[in-house]
């Protein structure tokens, strides 16, 4: 899992690279500690978009529309399965940012361990999907899956 070392990116905490079903590579994710780099709990996640053009609120149907990108750890990592036969272990929400270019850090609402096992996300699936809310009174709308991945050691 951890070949030469052909990348510049940082080399702490766990890491999932995020494929589209058509598409190829859409991104990667790095759970980390920032304050604490060789930590086993990760604090933050950093998303990092496969394509140079930035995250940022789009307009769709001339409506102006808020972008939030729900991330799903699953219970299981078996990519066989459909998502919503993989369970649920924890979820949380990315918003864009287009001050921030092509990635967006966040604070996680709670710590996960970069374990394999227990409460571990070491082998687990995630799955990114795209959630919209129309400036209007509506309740927010949620597309289909955008990519997933399998958790590994970035090593």
């Amino acid at each position: 899992m951890c070949g030469l070392d052909t990348s510049t990116s940082v080399r702490v905490g766990a890491r999932v690279d995020l494929f589209h079903e058509s598409q190829g590579h859409w991104g990667s994710m790095v759970f980390m500690n920032p304050t604490v780099p060789e930590s086993t709990t990760a604090t933050h996640v950093r998303f990092t978009s496969a394509s140079a053009e930035p995250l940022t609120v789009r307009h769709k149907s001339q409506m102006l529309v808020s972008i939030q990108y729900v991330v799903n750890i699953h219970s299981f990592g078996d990519m066989t399965q459909p998502t919503h036969q993989s369970g649920m272990f924890q979820q949380f929400k990315l918003n864009p940012n287009p001050k921030r270019g092509h990635s967006l850090d966040t604070a996680l609402d709670q710590p996960v361990l970069l374990n394999v096992g227990g409460d571990g996300i070491i082998g687990r699936r995630v799955s990114m999907l795209l959630q919209h809310s129309p400036h209007s009174p509506h309740a927010p709308l949620q597309e289909p899956l955008l990519a997933e991945g399998i958790v590994g050691y970035n090593c």
